[in-house]
């Protein structure tokens, strides 16, 4: 009996040591009190916008290819999900040139949930530009694309298992495809528009707290009188049920058929996302729903009012990793997964800024689901109209560290973008801010 005992002590204390190396507290330390805040602060002090005077009238080009392989797929966007049995609208890579004659700037965006790390990886190493030259990334996020782009466990397990063989193929097209849009640009006018669709936008964890409910965008006409469209908005593209098993671009795909007959080309990027979805038409759902979408966002589109840029516009680009701790993957209110398991089962929490000013219009992009309530509170628009920029903020820039939300909720909610999906802690959404504020001031 005393031996029995002894052996179920030994054993509990091997498991409660060995649950003490798999999790943790979450770390509550004031921002302010944390080393990577001020090193970032340093940081911040020396960066500068590299600039690019115009030495020619603006010029712009664009491309696109389907990313469907001719075999079937996991689809990612909801836990392990099944392989694709058909395409109920295609998805694309999409790209965009605009060229001042000073340096080429690549908008390049994909239907997939995120812009995979890896991909973006793959892209940067294999483009060889001949001159000056930017790159801007962002995903669509629809939930009902293609997977198996993250060779990480936690990735494989999420997304389906990696293929290797696809990932390069779509990473070899998007550079031709760069080269194409490039070689194809012609002289043209850039607009920007914005558009209030906030009725149809609602806040995921707290429906009574603010939510950035514009649509924002560029309006692209050439001299042969071809046109293109490049927006952002802050509403999750999961309007199709995760019981489907067809690919779709979601509604941002009935948006380009929808305004197809006016524009050549439509390019969607995820805007302020995070925390946020559509609201609107209860009587529909899936592919009804999003063809709905699609015509009514089109709608606004068509109809927005637009603000012509100069023609020959300067263009700034900068790029800033951000400093942070150790990931903070939460499982319990207070409990954290431990760095090294997290490291173990993913990709290691990397994340930048890339900024791309084209004129008065300030493009950030962001490591993450960025929260539209984050923009409004913290005021972010306000701030760039003072000093008289149009601010669009996008998700998915090729790095990825789950949500960042407004920091109130942390505490406060248990909903899986504030749990789950949140990987760096507290008080993340006021440093996000902070850091696009100082950047803000800086052009």
């Amino acid at each position: 009996m005393r031996k029995g005992l002894k052996w179920l002590s030994v054993t509990l204390l091997i498991l409660f040591i060995l649950l003490l190396s798999l999790v943790a507290p979450i770390d509550y330390t004031p921002l302010k009190n944390q080393p990577f805040y001020s090193r970032m602060l340093e940081k911040l002090d020396t960066f500068q916008l590299e600039s690019y005077p115009a030495s020619k009238d603006i010029e712009v080009g664009w491309s696109q290819f389907s990313i469907v392989p001719d075999y079937s797929l996991p689809l990612a966007g909801y836990k392990p999900r099944e392989h694709f049995t058909n395409v109920h609208d295609s998805v694309f890579m999409k790209i965009m040139t605009i060229n001042n004659g000073g340096i080429t700037a690549y908008l390049i965006s994909a239907d997939l949930l995120i812009f995979p790390p890896v991909l973006k990886d793959l892209i940067i190493s294999k483009f060889s530009p001949e001159s000056a030259s930017f790159i801007y990334f962002s995903a669509t996020h629809t939930h009902s694309s293609i997977g198996s782009w993250d060779p990480s466990v936690l990735g494989d397990l999420l997304m389906g298992e990696y293929d290797k063989d696809w990932v390069e193929a779509i990473a070899n097209k998007t550079v031709v495809h760069m080269g194409k849009a490039k070689e194809l640009s012609q002289p043209a006018e850039i607009s920007y528009w914005d558009v209030d669709v906030s009725e149809y936008v609602g806040n995921r964890i707290d429906s009574d707290s603010p939510v950035d409910g514009k649509m924002r965008g560029l309006r692209v006409v050439r001299n042969d009188s071809s046109k293109a469209l490049l927006y952002a908005l802050g509403a999750h593209p999961t309007l199709i049920s995760k019981a489907f098993t067809a690919v779709s671009a979601d509604y941002p795909g009935e948006i380009a058929k929808s305004v197809s007959h006016e524009y050549e080309f439509s390019q969607y990027l995820a805007g302020t996302v995070g925390s946020q979805r559509f609201e609107g038409f209860l009587t529909s759902s899936n592919y009804e729903l999003t063809g709905k979408v699609g015509g009514l966002f089109s709608s606004y589109i068509l109809n927005a009012p637009q603000v012509p840029l100069p023609q020959n516009i300067e263009i700034k680009t900068g790029k800033i990793h951000l400093e942070q701790g150790p990931s903070q993957l939460r499982l319990l209110q207070d409990v954290k997964l431990r760095d090294w398991v997290f490291k173990a089962v993913s990709r290691p929490l990397d994340a930048e800024l890339t900024i791309l000013q084209l004129g008065n219009v300030l493009m950030v992009g962001t490591s993450c689901d960025f929260s539209g309530e984050l923009a409004v509170v913290e005021q972010l628009e306000k701030l760039a109209n003072q000093k008289e920029l149009k601010l669009i903020i996008t998700s998915f820039n090729g790095d990825y560290t789950g949500y960042i939300t407004e920091d109130s909720h942390y505490c406060t909610s248990d909903d899986e973008e504030v749990m789950a999906l949140n990987w760096v802690g507290p008080y993340f959404g006021k440093y996000y801010a902070e850091i696009i504020k100082r950047i803000i001031d800086k052009t």
